[in-house]
């Protein structure tokens, strides 16, 4: 991402710029509120700069749309280059809770919901990050590629849905990993424009993550998490194995993807084995160590296992260009942690599996801002923050990266028993989830669940559907 903006450094808890209001009449908006509400496709078109399309629901009760807002590129400046940014909106009742969702990544077009709109049998806006095709300025001004930014284009559509639909509402945001990471980012800039969030597997890097040391938070956390060291060692011997048979690696990973654009295939193999213990573990568990192959195991089987855990194509030019905003926000403001390469023989890059390296060099990038803008948010959340419910899972590496709550009021986490990169609340232990639920419920002005244990819906959530598509991001 690009360099912070001037607010991220005056560390006001609050955001007191004036945001830049929806195109169109805001008189006119705020009219539309005291009126009797219509047909959610019409009123949804009478919103200024809001373009509509109904698609067909996948979900009973709901009617589904896909949405693009127009917003500008730099919020400092809304006269200045403007940009659509896409959205979807599951509708179910003008009265339901309000869900937003990030996903910190593309918008899935598909119409599901989330675990929390799930649970709440809320309405659900689902939210594209700026800069995810096709939600990207052209041309691309990459210094607007930042936190704040993007906290305001959540500002902006939230402002507008209110003023014209869901006024009365309780809203609350949700998210997992980077997608809740900026359901805190939104938090930090316009606190009072939700009533609660919900952020899963969430975490904050900082310069030490980057570090070769001993005492590397993350390093740490894999040494010694699970039960059984001699399955970290399997994973230990495993990578060298890979790296001593480099040249039947390079050839197989070919018929994955294309590497010379961006990393190119030795780097692109390095960085995938030193990253494998921490994927193996951020996805997997430990049932999963008996299948990890010896030295006698043939090219084809240490190539299907390292294949199956990290998804070599993931390294390659065609996905490291879909995900490039993501890896512009890590060189610049989000961090990205480095991997362990004290006990690696035969590697030839050396420390360069940075953020970074992910990104082709005609692309813009500002300094690092060391941390700066992880620590601004980190510290509001400690001193200011509220009604933030935090979920990790006991063995999800970026569990290292936990966020504090410190001062936080009618705020909680917890750690999944066992949980990796996809625990949720149907995770927690019982008592957990109890409290969990009851804040939730509270928070989008629900009644109490009644006591005993909570059934969780069956169906496919959007959380499901997106891990799938993450790998270490």
């Amino acid at each position: 991402m690009i360099g912070l903006l001037a607010c991220i450094a005056c560390g006001d808890s609050t955001n007191n710029a004036k945001p830049d209001a929806p195109m169109g009449s805001p008189d006119a908006s705020a009219d539309a509120s005291n009126a009797p509400l219509g047909d959610i496709l019409d009123e949804l078109r009478a919103i200024p700069g809001l373009e509509v399309e109904e698609r067909t629901s996948m979900v009973d009760g709901y009617r589904f749309f896909v949405l693009a807002y127009d917003q500008p590129v730099d919020h400092h400046n809304p006269s200045g280059a403007r940009f659509t940014q896409r959205m979807t909106l599951l509708h179910r009742d003008y009265d339901a809770p309000v869900v937003v969702y990030n996903s910190g990544y593309f918008v899935s077009t598909r119409g599901s919901r989330s675990q929390l709109a799930s649970l709440l049998d809320g309405n659900q806006l689902s939210m594209e990050y700026r800069y995810f095709s096709p939600s990207r300025p052209e041309p691309a001004d990459w210094t607007k590629l930042d936190i704040e930014q993007a906290a305001t284009d959540q500002h902006r559509i939230t402002e507008a849905l209110k003023a014209r639909i869901y006024h009365a509402n309780k809203w609350l945001t949700t998210g997992a990993s980077k997608g809740g990471m900026t359901s805190l980012f939104h938090r930090r800039f316009f606190p009072n424009d939700v009533d609660g969030t919900v952020a899963l597997v969430a975490p904050f890097d900082y310069p030490d993550d980057a570090v070769q040391s001993p005492s590397n938070r993350y390093f740490v956390f894999l040494e010694h998490v699970g039960t059984d060291p001699a399955c970290r060692q399997k994973l230990k011997d495993f990578q060298n194995l890979a790296l001593a048979r480099r040249d039947a690696m390079k050839t197989r990973m070919r018929a994955q993807a294309t590497y010379t654009q961006i990393l190119g295939e030795d780097r692109a193999l390095e960085f995938a084995v030193e990253e494998l213990p921490f994927i193996f573990w951020q996805y997997g568990n430990q049932s999963v160590c008996s299948a990890i192959p010896g030295s006698t195991a043939s090219d084809d089987t240490v190539f299907q296992f390292l294949d199956q855990t990290i998804s070599v194509a993931s390294y390659g030019d065609d996905d490291l260009t879909d995900y490039l905003p993501y890896y512009h926000q890590s060189a610049t403001q989000l961090g990205y942690p480095i991997s362990d390469e004290s006990y690696l023989v035969g590697l030839m890059y050396p420390g360069q599996d940075t953020a970074r390296a992910y990104i082709p060099a005609n692309i813009p990038t500002p300094a690092y801002d060391n941390g700066e803008a992880m620590t601004d948010v980190q510290s509001w959340i400690a001193s200011s923050g509220s009604q933030i419910l935090l979920i990790y899972g006991q063995n999800d590496p970026w569990t290292a990266g936990a966020v504090d709550l410190g001062a936080a009021t009618d705020s909680y986490k917890f750690i999944a028993p066992g949980g990796n990169h996809g625990s949720s609340l149907a995770n927690l232990a019982s008592q957990d989830q109890s409290v969990a639920v009851a804040a939730v419920m509270r928070w989008a002005g629900l009644a109490p669940r009644l006591h005993g244990s909570i059934t969780f819906s069956a169906e496919r959530t959007l959380e499901q559907e997106e891990l799938e598509l993450r790998r270490r991001r």
